[in-house]
């Protein structure tokens, strides 16, 4: 199991149960997760002591996600946080709910789509529906609908940052291939479907430290050579 932890300044933190996404039903439920592995439960206990020591030490709230990769982890993390759709400072998902969970989370959310890559993506599906809206006003009838590879997505005409990667995959694979690669493509089914990206490396030490101090702006020579002879 992977835990996503990442401090925060805001607060508002929630209480002390783990909120579970759900693909079916209500969206989240508060609770002990008793919908999810033992292992996945485990680790939902170690990322609240993760919290409570940071909290206890730094003063600060954080969030946490726990699920089977760490991408969905790290994306349930942001969605604990005060201002995320889940809130509570802890979610986990069920492993029969992660890739259902992966699909709906919009595609310029997802590190790695989150600049240019994803901005590119969503740019092309947003025009693919707008071309397949004109196609069914104009009577045409090329192309499959619904997901089919014949490309007309299944969505409409939307907002650029509200596309999900569900979305992206609706078009089937040929016609996301055609859009961003046949590399690219497989990737994205791949998240789709959950896969998992890897396990948790731990780093080595930081290969270097460096600290940065701000001076306040003066034109007074002593003062500049005494910060120098202090800095010497």
């Amino acid at each position: 199991a992977a835990a996503a932890a990442a401090a925060t300044a805001a607060v508002g933190v929630g209480g002390a149960g783990v909120r579970v996404w759900r693909s079916d039903g209500p969206p989240l439920a508060s609770g002990g997760g008793q919908e999810l592995a033992p292992d996945l439960s485990a680790a939902c206990s170690v990322a609240q002591e993760m919290r409570a020591a940071v909290l206890a030490e730094l003063q600060l709230p954080s969030s946490a996600g726990v699920a089977r990769n760490k991408l969905a982890a790290r994306l349930l993390s942001a969605a604990a946080k005060p201002a995320g759709e889940l809130k509570g400072g802890l979610a986990a998902v069920a492993d029969a709910s992660a890739a259902a969970f992966l699909r709906s989370r919009r595609l310029l959310t997802i590190p790695g789509l989150q600049q240019k890559r994803g901005g590119a993506l969503a740019e092309a599906l947003s025009h693919l529906a707008r071309h397949a809206e004109a196609r069914q006003a104009g009577g045409g009838t090329g192309g499959g609908a619904g997901g089919v590879d014949g490309g007309s997505p299944g969505f409409g005409p939307c907002s650029t940052s509200s596309l999900t990667l569900g979305d992206a995959l609706s078009v089937g694979r040929a016609a996301l291939a055609r859009l961003v690669g046949e590399a690219e493509a497989a990737e994205l089914l791949r998240l789709g479907e959950g896969g998992c990206d890897g396990g948790v490396v731990e780093r080595g030490p930081a290969r270097s430290i460096s600290a940065e101090v701000s001076f306040p702006p003066t034109s007074d020579a002593a003062r500049h050579a005494e910060t120098l002879r202090g800095l010497a």
